[in-house]
This record gives structure tokens, C-alpha cells and sequence, in this order.
């Protein structure tokens, strides 16, 4: 966060973050208003921090708050309106990583560490390395019992999978949560999102005020979270002495711009052609020629069924696979992996189509 002083001396501090603002104007002047509020917007704020995407102080956020509501159609319907947002914006291959705010916490209690020690675990648990978190559990004598429940809660990929876990008696908190998320995941098959949502245990937004379900989300193109948000039932009651569940998201603007433009990146470069010919010297003369067009190309010279190719083709990210005689005249049987079909063509007519296809 940035912060300085005015001239009076007073410390300032420029928004890292809109949830907080929306809360205290939802809290007061809007604390009249029928509940629930369903609040948007989109906004500047900044962060100091030099690791941050391609070093952006200043960023832009798009966000929603559903306030007044604890049941966890709220959630449901949140996380289902974050998918549908990315995806409605041309981002496609999205998934959305869902935890807890309090299931970590209050395992980590149940272990009885130290700040410290907290801290070290969670980056442990970060790394998703079985064996080191093994290793601290032996170091710091935790139960067997609470350790297999560790090792099993970073093996679950879905929040269904949370229904195969029985838990001790005395995790009455951990067992509330259970349902809780549950509960969650019902909504998300109504909407029909349930595919796109995965657990991770590890997932901690960093921000102290979550106090429930909290999620990220993020696409495979770029290596770094979209946005995310969760549940914050206690922030609102700061401002006003009122308590007021709340739960929300926001975006960063500027990595899905990113994301859209590494995805039209990606779309640019897809042709890419596999030649199997009968002759090798054709062969090479067919590669030649489409290279020369600046069409990036493969021979494949195995003795190999046709379907055996194009399957391997599919694996790799081929667009094409030519199928040549022994004449460079002769018309060739061109396989288009991603369309699934197949036409004859001779190769002067075929790289046309390719560059009207991919380049124009």
C-alpha cells in the first residue's frame, strides 16, 4: 500500500483494493436500502509492490458485491457471475480455484503453532510437496489422525470429493465448513458451472477480512490469477456497528487484456503443417515450399498409419497433415485436425487458403 503524509501531518493512503470502500457506502449511506445490494464497479487502484504484473503500480479493477446475504446461493451466484464474466469477455479455457478462509485456520490451530511456524507451513503447503509437509508434521508431533486429513484435503481436486473425507469428532469447525462448501457446490450444479470449479486447500487470498469461501481465477495462457474474491461477513460491521454478510469479486482489467491478447497470439500462430509423403525427395520439396510461405512444417517419414499421424498431429497442435504421392503436381489429401475434415487440393491452392485463413 502507499502511504505519506499531507502537510497537517496526517498519514494518507492511496486504495489498494475497492471491497473495503463499497463496504463502508454500503454500510452508511446505503444502509436504508432493501437488502440484499448488488453492487458493480469499475475502478483505479494502486499497490507498491515491485513483484506485482510487469510491475504495475497502478491498475484497474472490475467488480460485483452481493450484500446482505449468508446463504450460499450469494456464493453460488457470485463465483458462477465471475465464470460467465470472463467468459463473456472472449476468455475461454478458465477455471476458478475455490478454498476456505477458515478451514486453514483452524486446522493450523487445532496443530497449536506458533506465528512462525504458521507462516512456514503454509508456503509448505503452497508447494503441494507431500513429503516436506510429512516431514514438518513428524518435526512438530501432529496426530496421525490430523495429518492424514492434511494429506487427504490436498489430494481433493473438486469440492464433491470432500464428501469421502470423515473427520474426527472433536473437528466440529472443520466439519461445518465441509457442509458449507458443499452446500456451495450444490448451487454451482445448478448453474451448471461445476466443471470449471476446483478445490485447492492451500488457497489463501492474502487479504485479512475473508471469512468464508474464497476463490481465484485464472486461465492457462498466463501463469497469474485473474482476480478473485470470497465471503466477508465482518468487514460492513466495522463501519456502521451493524453486522451485514457480504461476498464478492473483482478482475484485473489489464491481465485480461493480457490473457485476450496472448489468446489472439496463440490464434495467429496456429497453422502448422505435417508432411507424410510416399517419396522423400518430394517430401522435402513439399516442406520447402511451405516454409518458404512462412507455414511452419514437419516431415514424417515413419512407416506409420494414416490415423496413427493424424493422432499424433492432434497431440502436438497441428493444424494439417498433407498426404503426398510421388509428384509434387500431383493433388494432395490434406487432413484439417482442428475442422476434422479432409479435401484434395494441390499445394500452391492449400497455401493460399492457409494464409486467407490465418493471415489475412
Amino acid at each position: 500500500m502507499f502511504k505519506f503524509q499531507d502537510r497537517d501531518g496526517k498519514i494518507l493512503a492511496l486504495r489498494a483494493e475497492m471491497t473495503t470502500p463499497i463496504a463502508r457506502i454500503a454500510a452508511t449511506k446505503m444502509s436504508s436500502k432493501p437488502k440484499p445490494l448488488r453492487l458493480f464497479y469499475i475502478c483505479n487502484v494502486f499497490r507498491d509492490n515491485r513483484s506485482y504484473f510487469e510491475k504495475l503500480r497502478e491498475f484497474h479493477q472490475a467488480g460485483v458485491e452481493l450484500v446482505g446475504c449468508d446463504k450460499p446461493e450469494a456464493d453460488g451466484e457470485i463465483i458462477a457471475l465471475l465464470l460467465f464474466s470472463t467468459e463473456k469477455i472472449g476468455l475461454d479455457k478458465v477455471r476458478i480455484d475455490i478454498g476456505h478462509a477458515g478451514l486453514l485456520s483452524e486446522i493450523l490451530n487445532v496443530m497449536q503453532l506458533q506465528e512462525s511456524e504458521k507462516e512456514f507451513f503454509q508456503k509448505i503447503l503452497k508447494s503441494r510437496n507431500t513429503a516436506k509437509i510429512e516431514k514438518f508434521t513428524e518435526d512438530f508431533n501432529v496426530s496421525s489422525e490430523l495429518k492424514d486429513l492434511l494429506l487427504k484435503l490436498l489430494r481433493c481436486a473438486r469440492l464433491k470429493d470432500l464428501q469421502s473425507i470423515s473427520l474426527d469428532s472433536g473437528l466440529v469447525k472443520v466439519q461445518k465448513i465441509f457442509e458449507e462448501l458443499l452446500e456451495i457446490n450444490d448451487v454451482l450444479l445448478d448453474y451448471g458451472v461445476e466443471k470449471e470449479v476446483f478445490f485447492d486447500f492451500s488457497l489463501a487470498r492474502g487479504i485479512g477480512y475473508y471469512t468464508g469461501v474464497i476463490f481465484e481465477v485464472s486461465v492457462s495462457n498466463i501463469g497469474l490469477p485473474l482476480g478473485g474474491g470470497g465471503r466477508y461477513d465482518n468487514l460492513l460491521e466495522k463501519f456502521s456497528g451493524v453486522k451485514l454478510p457480504a461476498t464478492g469479486f473483482a478482475i484485473e482489467v489489464e491481465k485480461c487484456l493480457w490473457a485476450l491478447d496472448n489468446r489472439a497470439l496463440e490464434k495467429r500462430s496456429e497453422p502448422k503443417a505435417l508432411v507424410k509423403s510416399k517419396s522423400r525427395s518430394v517430401g522435402i520439396k513439399i516442406s520447402k515450399f511451405l516454409r518458404d510461405a512462412k507455414i511452419p512444417c514437419l516431415l514424417n517419414f515413419d512407416e506409420t498409419d494414416a490415423k496413427v499421424v493424424i493422432e499424433y498431429a492432434k497431440q502436438m497442435g497441428i493444424s494439417h497433415v498433407i498426404f503426398a504421392g510421388f509428384s509434387v503436381e500431383e493433388p494432395l489429401e490434406i487432413h484439417d485436425v482442428k475442422l476434422g475434415s479432409v479435401e484434395k487440393s494441390k499445394l500452391q491452392s492449400f497455401v493460399k487458403s492457409v494464409r486467407n485463413r490465418y493471415y489475412e
